[in-house]
């Protein structure tokens, strides 16, 4: 089929006497990690993989980010945003964790990097674990929180190392 539509757009050319048209690959999609599915976010433009099992429940409607459902009530979150507060990877930490102590959730982890934050731990009194890693760029932001039953951990633990490791922002 491709061939085809490029002999035509030849042809074209050819017959308009317009010379032979360039023809340049579009951009590649990315290829999910096995057992995953892609999610790209044409407006903030980041991405990230999702257990393929997850059932996407559709573009927020302002088309920042997305949450995606599994069937044992593990939630994933993705979002992206502008930094208006000009928040930086540790200032972005500190705000997390004070939300984090308001919603009575016992942090376990917290690490901060050059360009991203991560902290986990448990709600509903250790019942539920969750995730989150948010990116920080001086105007732009794109995190995830994962959420899901403790006694699913042998599962989500790895599922959630492989969504962190997928989540990419677009260089500034």
């Amino acid at each position: 089929m491709k061939s085809a539509a490029r002999l035509a757009c030849l042809l074209a050319g050819l017959i308009l006497g317009t010379g032979i048209p360039v023809i340049t690959p579009g951009p590649a999609l990315p290829i999910a990690q096995a057992g995953f599915r892609p999610y790209l976010n044409a407006r903030f433009g980041y991405r990230i993989d999702y257990p393929a099992d997850f059932i996407p429940q559709g573009e927020s409607d302002n088309g920042d980010g997305q949450v995606f459902l599994g069937q044992d009530g593990a939630a994933l979150r993705v979002w992206g945003g502008y930094n208006i507060f000009q928040e930086t990877p540790a200032s972005a930490l500190q705000e997390e964790l004070r939300r984090s102590r308001e919603n009575q959730r016992r942090v376990t982890y917290q690490t901060v990097g050059r360009d991203f934050f991560v902290v986990s731990g448990y709600e509903d009194f250790g019942q539920r674990i969750f995730y989150l890693k948010k990116i920080v760029r001086p105007s732009l932001q794109a995190g995830f929180e994962f959420v899901y039953p403790a006694s699913r951990r042998d599962r989500y633990d790895r599922d959630v190392e492989a969504i962190g490791r997928s989540l990419r922002l677009a260089d500034p």
